[in-house]
């Protein structure tokens, strides 16, 4: 989880850092989510009795997501590495 910043304060070095390197992890992680939930079954509340039928929803929703994740038309964006800044900032 990041750091929230505190009231009338200042994030310290290590909060802005960690924040820093763990930001583009959550957009990724973001993304995969929303691309799973374009199945419009794994969006809305599943009512159907059993479990097996909730994890098998979810398990061909990210197997779709990750079908179109590894076509070459859509394949997510890297992201650039994140720079360190000096301590000195």
């Amino acid at each position: 989880m990041p750091h929230k910043k505190p009231p009338k304060r200042e994030w310290t070095f290590s909060q802005k850092l960690y924040n820093q390197l763990i930001s583009p992890l959550r957009v990724v992680i973001a993304y995969a989510h929303c691309g799973s939930k374009r199945l419009r079954m794994a969006q809305d509340t599943l009512r159907l009795r059993g479990e097996w039928v909730r994890d098998t929803v979810i398990v061909v929703a990210c197997g779709l997501h990750n079908l179109r994740v590894t076509s070459p038309h859509r394949a997510y964006l890297a992201h650039p590495p994140v720079k360190i800044p000096n301590q000195s900032e």
